[in-house]
């Protein structure tokens, strides 16, 4: 036997461990980076018609495949690195005359007035869907605008109108 064919250990312990190591590896890889979803506090309505929404969602948005989230239990998705990230119960967002609102395949999404601005393209953006209830927001890099914005946006239209309710207003 050559001194490289020699380890330490029983081979059936050598076995474990390596299999252990690649297991820890894996899933050390795995979650790194994973987005981060924020809690929300929902009433149980609300959260059903989120756990619909999330079931509807595809498992491609704007060209990107989906990937996981923490925590695994969130009322939100994500797709792409960096990750497109949609929360469904969010916040309202503080807004004013100058917020625009764009509908996507009947889908109304308030939007900060530099969604379109050329000179504004290398900022992450956030729009919320205000024709549904409960409220979604979509977190779009920077690296996907400008048109990552509309097809994200036509990706997501369907699973929204089928899974949640309309909200008083299609758009302000």
């Amino acid at each position: 036997m050559s001194t490289f064919d020699r380890r330490p250990g029983p081979r059936g312990v050598r076995g474990v461990v390596a299999f252990a190591s690649a297991v820890l590896l894996a899933g050390a890889l795995t979650s790194c980076g994973a987005p981060e979803i924020e809690s929300v506090d929902l009433d149980e309505a609300d959260t059903a018609a989120c756990r619909d929404l999330l079931a509807a969602l595809p498992e491609r948005v704007a060209g990107h495949d989906r990937v996981d989230v923490e925590p695994e239990d969130a009322l939100g998705a994500a797709w792409g690195d960096p990750a497109l990230v949609l929360t469904c119960g969010a916040e309202e967002p503080a807004y004013d005359e100058t917020w625009q609102c764009e509908v996507a395949l009947g889908v109304g999404w308030l939007a900060p007035p530099d969604l379109l601005e050329a000179d504004q393209q290398d900022e992450d953006i956030t729009v919320w869907a205000v024709s549904h209830d409960p409220l979604v927001s979509l977190e779009i890099p920077s690296d996907y605008r400008p048109d990552g914005v509309a097809e994200a946006l036509a990706d997501l239209a369907g699973p929204v109108s089928d899974s949640l309710d309309e909200a008083d207003a299609t758009c302000l």
